[in-house]
């Protein structure tokens, strides 16, 4: 098993309601009625399941709106956007003091918040990817491993092989977007 098997494994809503923090019905309006995921088929008869990229943006939706934005505001500021996932993946320490993983969101002459490219806004939000993933990922990573061994297996491969080398992709990702500015714990 490799690592992209781990990003790409499939989470019940039931199952992102208990790695997120955030209520399945919540979940529900995160996905019908506020369209935080455009494109996804919607509505009664389709299964859905999230893997690690909606799961954070899910928890990002969660973290604006306990920043104080409405469900709905939070919805459309990360719609059509990279997301935290991406974010931590991509982007690194920045000469604008943005901490590698960070989205700046401000708002748009029409008062929605929109993702910024940076914080010379007089009001910003931001959101961090990594203590998202730090946070979600003890849990995500104990349901992999007891769903892993299940029968019928959801993945080809050796379970503990996959996490292992998807947490070496990870470390490696840290190490060379955080560089000498990784945090103190």
């Amino acid at each position: 098993m490799d690592a992209s098997q781990i990003e790409n494994w499939a989470f019940s809503r039931t199952d992102a309601a208990a790695l997120t923090g955030i209520t399945s019905a919540q979940i529900g309006n995160f996905v019908s009625k506020y369209d935080l995921f455009p494109g996804r088929p919607k509505g009664q008869g389709f299964h859905i399941s999230f893997r690690l990229r909606e799961l954070m943006k899910l928890a990002a939706a969660q973290a604006l709106v306990e920043l104080g934005l409405r469900p709905e505001q939070a919805a459309m500021a990360l719609r059509g956007i990279q997301g935290p996932y991406g974010a931590m993946l991509h982007d690194g320490y920045n000469a604008l003091g943005h901490c590698p993983g960070t989205i700046a969101f401000t708002r748009n002459f029409d008062g929605r918040w929109i993702a910024a490219d940076g914080l010379d806004k007089p009001a910003s939000l931001q959101i961090r990817a990594w203590p998202i993933f730090d946070e979600m990922w003890p849990r995500l990573r104990a349901l992999i491993l007891k769903e892993g061994v299940s029968e019928p297996r959801p993945y080809p491969g050796d379970v503990e092989e996959g996490l292992a080398a998807f947490e070496k992709k990870i470390a490696d990702i840290r190490a060379e977007r955080w560089r000498d500015h990784a945090p103190t714990a």
